[in-house]
């Protein structure tokens, strides 16, 4: 019986070549993209829960709060925190500092530039917290001395050490901040760590665990650390215990609070963890399934529209099938059967153009994927599954429709007239809703591309042009020299040492100083250090009072000078005396009125205020920002103004004069515009996902209007031919079957336009600077939609109304 069932429904579909086409093309699409999004969104839901203490570790959380609703939280905490907590918690099974780190390796002295390595930098507690698989050696045993131990994954292996066995070699750091490179022993080879993790690394450089002690005066290094609870923990309880501790250990007014982050949501809510590198954003799991899901409805809409529209080519059929004998369920069996093979046929190409497009979309989204659909014999068979329970969802209503036919109305070719009515008026409702679904991705892309163009070329306050960068370094008392030197290079304009560098956070250091507008709640003021020359590199443009000049003894700031001091009443009024440069929302909301009046819990005076300029992501609002100046910083980077049109002329003889003054160091040299764009990866990407998903849909509603239209002027083919002989022109028949489509889509666009706009107006509300949505991006995307459906309907309606008359009028 089952066999026969199928054969029907592959006769069905073998001989109704155009519309199967047309319904596998559009189910093909819709499944291939609901698989390839799928992918991604498991692969980010997945992240850290493959270790198998992954349930019992946590991050330490900082939080400091500002004020009544206001709370500063960080990803890092005292590193003299780990200790206390496994000396005074029996919860705590470890603790341990783990980072991720970028890094240089030369595998001989020799080598200059040598090869950047993600690392992982940890302490000997991380055996306790993660699932590390020896390969070979003994990693676990420390090796105490001058070398550091450095354990590395299998792929670095086979990718650097492929003929020889690693352990025991030693590899050299290119360094940054000390002279010297540091020698690294290798311990061990491990498996490699998982690509799904927010540990994801070649190497893991080990060192012994900090013995650095939590002050009661709260202060010290801060680091990213991790704790490991025993199984069976009431996390509310310990956050609660631990809290009430520390309030009760330090002596200050507003202790740190604190929070455990378990590790499996790092990845996706880490919004507050500027220096993360591997993150996501739990929002875009939300807009991509969003879409995909779309997608996949827009297809099953052309699916029931079509076999809907097709129901009056099978009246006969369905009633020659009732007079002999069968029953409604064997007919509505028949009918998901053939939905079924539709879904079948297009499951088997979406997986091969799923397979084949694996690569590209690793490519896309930076790293290898863990799991997939082809690889998982579990995914797989939900993924199977799920498609089965597609196909009877969708099937049903054209099988409920199509076998519910009178049997003497469907033998004479007839249908109620009330139930023709109630079948187009459900087409047209489906055309209505995919048409809308297809704006709404329209409008954005529109909107995402706007925001994107918006942060790229908003003028952030400072010049970025032809500005390039070097990386922060130890310049080892040459700095000055090196500059001097470079500005002998006639393309280069002005040079300035300095120890904040666009897209590195707000400034070099922050103070937390009373807000005179709100009683009781702090303000962060951030500082920005270079030498005199940094308002020149950067183009700061001065509103009141002078820039900083080195012909003004305050202007340059020495600290070594105030160490001598030990009377704490001097030590502030010298550290008040330094001069410095204020941004007009710095003297806003400090309430500075005169200039050279020392704000003193700042510690500093102002004597110019200059134009606001975003000192970080256009995400981020502005921020209370002081400029002071020093002596040229012995840690920092560097910032060059080049001539336009001699930009590579000047990288490379930076590189040159770098290697006279530090041939042993690694250069990072960037171009401040370059590094800016980098900011907005995560909205670049999502502007490409849209055009790529604003077009599938687009291509994907046109295939569905142009099924309908195609079955609209068969069924109406002798109406043609008598309106042609009658005289009708074709473009009043074109006209004829245009002015039912656009209505549709007009109301599609109605419909769509509103909740587009609230929902890109979520979307625009996490950014600090952001776009207002104009009327015109409803006008556009509704046009693009109506040009595209009247393209469609011309194709087919066009031909039909130039087909010769005589045939369309010849008896059956």
């Amino acid at each position: 019986m089952f066999k026969n069932y199928l054969k029907t429904a592959w006769r069905t579909i073998s001989h109704n070549k155009i519309y199967s086409a047309i319904n596998i093309l559009g189910l093909t699409i819709g499944l291939c993209a609901c698989m390839l999004v799928a992918t991604v969104m498991l692969d980010d839901l997945s992240y850290d829960k493959q270790w198998s203490r992954s349930n019992d570790l946590y991050r330490i959380i900082s939080i400091n709060k500002m004020g009544d609703g206001l709370y500063d939280r960080s990803s890092s905490s005292l590193t003299g925190l780990v200790t206390a907590l496994k000396n005074n918690f029996p919860e705590v099974e470890a603790a341990a500092g783990i980072r991720n780190t970028d890094t240089r390796l030369k595998l001989d002295n020799s080598d200059a530039n040598g090869i950047e390595v993600t690392a992982l930098s940890a302490d000997t507690t991380v055996w306790q917290m993660l699932d590390l698989h020896v390969l070979a050696g003994n990693p676990r045993q420390y090796i105490a001395g001058d070398n550091r131990n450095l354990i590395i994954t299998e792929s670095f292996r086979k990718k650097f050490f492929p003929n020889e066995d690693p352990v025991g070699k030693t590899v050299y750091s290119v360094p940054v901040y000390s002279d010297k490179s540091n020698p690294y022993i290798i311990t061990g080879v491990i498996k490699n760590l998982p690509v799904n993790s927010v540990m994801r690394a070649e190497a893991i450089e080990i060192h012994k665990p900090s013995n650095d002690e939590l002050y009661k005066k709260q202060y010290g290094t801060f680091s990213e650390n991790y704790i490991l609870l025993k199984p069976g923990t009431n996390i509310k309880q310990f956050t609660a215990k631990v809290n009430k501790w520390y309030a009760g250990f330090v002596t200050v007014k507003k202790p740190y609070q604190h929070e455990f982050q378990p590790i499996q949501n790092v990845y996706l809510h880490s919004d507050f963890s500027g220096y993360q590198t591997i993150k996501g954003d739990y929002k875009n799991i939300y807009i991509l399934s969003g879409v995909a899901i779309l997608l996949l409805v827009i297809a099953c809409v052309n699916f029931v529209n079509l076999s809907t529209a097709r129901a009056l080519q099978r009246l006969k059929e369905t009633g020659v099938r009732k007079i002999l004998g069968a029953q409604r369920k064997q007919l509505v069996f028949q009918f998901l059967m053939e939905s079924f093979l539709y879904f079948l046929i297009a499951t088997a190409l979406a997986t091969i153009i799923y397979q084949v497009s694996l690569p590209s979309l690793e490519h896309f989204i930076g790293h290898k994927l863990a799991q997939t659909f082809t690889a998982s014999y579990h995914l797989f068979l939900y993924c199977y599954g799920g498609v089965l329970f597609v196909s009877i969802i969708t099937g049903i209503y054209p099988a409920l429709v199509l076998s519910a036919f009178n049997p003497a109305a469907t033998i004479k070719g007839e249908l109620l007239s009330n139930s023709r009515g109630s079948q187009n008026m459900v087409r047209k409702s489906l055309v209505v809703l995919q048409f809308s679904m297809s704006v709404i991705v329209l409008i954005a892309l529109i909107v995402v591309q706007q925001q994107v163009s918006f942060l790229k070329n908003k003028d952030v306050g400072y010049d970025t042009h032809n500005l390039l960068s070097i990386g922060q370094v130890s310049w080892a008392g040459k700095g000055e020299s090196f500059k001097n030197e470079l500005l002998q290079n006639p393309n280069v304009e002005a040079a300035s040492i300095t120890s904040w560098l666009p897209t590195l956070g707000a400034g070099f250091m922050s103070s937390e100083i009373d807000d005179p507008n709100h009683a009781g709640n702090k303000l962060k003021v951030w500082y920005i250090n270079g030498d005199v020359d940094l308002d020149k590199v950067m183009g700061l443009r001065l509103i009141k009072g002078r820039l900083l000049d080195k012909t003004y003894s305050a202007d340059i700031f020495n600290p070594d000078s105030l160490m001598s001091i030990s009377d704490s009443a001097t030590y502030a009024n010298a550290a008040n005396q330094q001069s410095s440069l204020i941004t007009a929302y710095t003297a806003k909301v400090l309430q500075v009125k005169d200039l050279g009046m020392p704000i003193r819990q700042a510690h500093t005076t102002p004597v110019g205020i200059i134009k606001d300029f975003n000192n970080e992501s256009l995400k981020e609002p502005i921020k209370p920002t002081i400029i002071i100046a020093g002596p040229s910083p012995n840690y920092g980077g560097m910032l060059i103004k080049v001539k336009p049109g001699q930009e590579k002329k000047v990288a490379v003889s930076v590189s040159k004069l770098w290697r006279q003054f530090y041939p042993n160091k690694l250069l990072e040299i960037k171009w401040v515009d370059d590094m800016l764009a980098a900011q907005y990866k995560t909205e670049s990407r999502l502007q490409q996902l849209f055009s790529f998903f604003s077009g599938l849909s687009m291509f994907l509603a046109a295939l569905g209007v142009l099924g309908l239209i195609i079955q609209a002027t068969a069924q109406r083919k002798k109406e043609i031919g008598v309106r042609k002989v009658l005289g009708a022109s074709v473009t009043s028949i074109v006209r004829l079957f245009s002015i039912d489509f656009v209505k549709l889509v007009l109301i599609a666009v109605l419909i769509a336009s509103p909740v587009a706009w609230w929902l890109m107006n979520k979307w625009l509300l996490d950014f600090a600077y952001r776009i207002h949505i104009s009327g015109w991006v409803f006008i556009i995307a509704g046009a693009i939609a109506v040009i595209i459906a009247l393209l469609t309907i011309s194709i087919q309606s066009i031909k039909a109304a130039m087909a010769n008359p005589i045939k369309s009028l010849r008896t059956e």
